[in-house]
């Protein structure tokens, strides 16, 4: 990879970081005021570290705006749900291989990415269910979109491909980091069975 574009990429990073660590703390002001508890303020920073670390794989690296061209065959939105289990079906002989295939992996893996987001809205900021759906579903909206555009009109084109797939995903993923901290919770107090959504 180019210096210069190694460079650019920790340059956004940084400037991600910051952003994200200003962002958490208005929040934690507005929340908790000037003194929120030692744990909340250890688990900030962690939340700060989780979120630069979606926006680096959902969103880099950028190519080089000087050799890169539209067209390309990897980057072309995918409008129609279910093309996963098209594609998995359609090169694989077998259910077993199709599930095992990297069209259920991405599927699983964009699941996955977003359960600590959920864990997060529950347990740092006491958000309810609803909330920590919505919230889902709005930061994959924004991910996608900023795909789709070419990181809003940066590029002439889109540089990553456009899944409206994720947006069931990842608020899916979500949805299972919020209950999964709202069952540990009440596990710990005594009280059984998984939270009346």
């Amino acid at each position: 990879m180019d210096f210069s574009l190694l460079l650019h990429h920790a340059l956004t990073l940084l400037i991600g970081a910051f952003i994200i660590c200003a962002l958490v703390v208005v929040v934690a002001r507005l929340r908790w005021g000037w003194h929120p508890s030692a744990l909340r303020l250890t688990a900030l920073p962690i939340l700060a570290v989780y979120a630069v670390f979606v926006i680096a794989v959902t969103l880099l690296p950028l190519p080089d705006k000087t050799t890169f061209t539209c067209g390309s065959p990897y980057f072309y939105p995918r409008f129609f749900v279910g093309w996963s289990v098209h594609f998995a079906l359609q090169h694989n002989t077998s259910l077993v291989g199709a599930f095992l295939s990297k069209y259920t992996a991405q599927v699983l893996l964009n699941i996955a990415l977003f359960i600590p987001l959920g864990a997060f809205l529950n347990w740092l900021f006491r958000l309810n269910f609803r909330a920590a759906l919505l919230i889902g579903f709005a930061c994959t909206l924004g991910i996608e979109l900023t795909q789709l555009t070419g990181l809003w009109g940066y590029y002439d084109c889109a540089y990553r491909t456009f899944d409206p797939e994720d947006l069931l995903g990842n608020p899916c993923g979500a949805v299972l980091g919020w209950i999964a901290v709202e069952w540990t919770r009440r596990r710990v107090r005594g009280i059984k069975g998984l939270p009346n959504l």
